[in-house]
């Protein structure tokens, strides 16, 4: 079934969980202005999809009427009703996590098989580079853009240092960005669901895994000039840190998420299919407002990889969310008023060249440019998150044709580079900001 015969435009499969409700009051109030999009939401009870619907519209008002909203009955277990859904649609937007336990790969390759786009926001690094690996070629010759990692992790950080890259004609060098996650009077309890992902992801964290050596023997061609690839790929990860920093006058702790995957995979894909050589060093961190929510955080961190380790512990971690991470996850989630009184800051720090040098020669002074970037956006964990996700779904369906090539699986840093995602993100309210310093 070709693209332009298909019922929808896009349909947003785990429509009724909460990361899926908020995905529909972004998808309603950004097509207001466009009525011929025709789009559908999905899941396994029709009920609570009717009871999502009816939620949404209450925050929506009088703004535009959801409530005939035309509903998919689909399963990730069930993987003929996974095809159906596909068939009828040109873009999923897939909201069901955690993508390594919920049938992410196989909705991936779905997709592929039925020509329709996806969209994911998932943070798992093994589900992100299996389906890199698996599907590459395959959808870039069915005409299909998976595109991964579209919520928070990783598309601020990773398009973030692609719009960098555009204000150093000489090359970006390095880039240092923090995180932060601003909660209101009402505190910030985040949902089960992103920490069932981090639970079930951090083992993945932790070796060198069969995933990562596929990716790079199925997909990668070349790599950007100056990576050297350690024996472990994610080292790192066991350099754990906490800091104080200058530049932002905050206690910060080393990130340790998807965003430079993500970075680094777009510079190797640049490198191996957009004859691009460069290669940027990147470090992130989480900002926090005191010393004693940055030692909270850390001590959290070393715990959670400790309990990883074990099959009980994880089992542990997954029954009591809120016990196990001090207060910062919970089974409850948050609520409205928590979630509309937080907000979203990072912070990049940029430094490069102002002059291109020819193309047979290489960049030998030191970095003479530096830019700072922030952005700015409402709260992380469901409405940035789905905003990022909804806006890269619709520059996908307008913006393809200044995308790479007519299709594959990449990060969100290629595949928006040249279209206008960030004119989208600003009309919804996010905030790009930059300064020379």
């Amino acid at each position: 079934m070709s693209k332009d015969s298909k019922e929808f435009d896009l349909v947003i499969f785990g429509a009724s969980g909460l990361t899926g409700r908020y995905a529909i009051e972004e998808l309603a109030r950004s097509v207001v202005k466009f009525p011929d999009i025709k789009w559908a939401v999905a899941g396994r009870n029709a009920e609570k999809l009717r009871e999502a619907l009816v939620i949404v519209q209450e925050y929506l008002s009088d703004e535009t009427d959801i409530r005939g909203t035309q509903m998919i009955l689909a399963d990730s277990q069930d993987p003929t009703s996974i095809y159906k859904m596909c068939q009828r649609t040109k873009l999923l937007l897939n909201c069901v996590g955690p993508y390594n336990l919920c049938g992410g790969e196989m909705i991936a390759s779905t997709c592929v098989e039925c020509k329709t786009h996806s969209i994911d926001i998932s943070a798992e690094i093994k589900y992100l580079d299996t389906v890199l690996a698996n599907y590459f070629e395959q959808a870039r010759n069915n005409g299909v853009y998976i595109i991964e990692a579209c919520g928070f992790g990783s598309l601020p950080a990773d398009y973030g240092i692609t719009l960098l890259m555009k204000k150093f004609s000489g090359g970006l060098n390095s880039v240092e960005y923090f995180a932060e996650f601003g909660e209101g009077p009402s505190g910030k309890p985040i949902g089960c669901g992103t920490y069932l992902s981090i639970v079930d992801s951090l083992v993945d964290y932790l070796k060198p895994a069969k995933f990562e050596k596929e990716v790079e023997e199925k997909v990668f061609k070349k790599m950007p000039n100056k990576l050297k690839q350690p024996n472990s790929k994610y080292d790192d990860f066991r350099d754990l840190s906490m800091t104080y920093s200058y530049k932002e006058r905050s206690w910060c702790v080393k990130y340790f998420g998807p965003d430079e995957r993500s970075i680094k995979r777009s510079q190797m894909i640049r490198a191996s299919y957009l004859n691009s050589e460069e290669y940027i060093e990147v470090q992130g961190y989480l900002k926090f407002p005191s010393l004693y929510e940055a030692l909270r955080h850390f001590f959290v961190i070393i715990f959670s990889i400790f309990m990883s380790l074990f099959s009980v512990g994880r089992i542990l971690m997954k029954k009591y969310p809120y016990f196990f991470s001090a207060g910062l996850f919970s089974k409850e989630g948050p609520s409205r008023q928590q979630i509309m009184e937080s907000f979203t800051k990072v912070t990049f720090y940029a430094d490069g060249w102002e002059k291109k040098v020819s193309d047979s020669e290489k960049q030998v002074g030191k970095p003479d440019k530096k830019i700072k970037l922030t952005i700015t956006g409402p709260e992380v964990g469901y409405v940035l998150t789905t905003m990022c996700m909804v806006q890269a779904a619709l520059t996908v369906l307008h913006d393809s044709d200044k995308m790479p090539f007519k299709g594959g699986v990449y990060t969100p840093g290629v595949a928006f580079e040249n279209t206008r995602l960030q004119d989208r993100l600003e009309k919804r309210g996010m905030t790009f900001t930059f300064e020379d310093i």
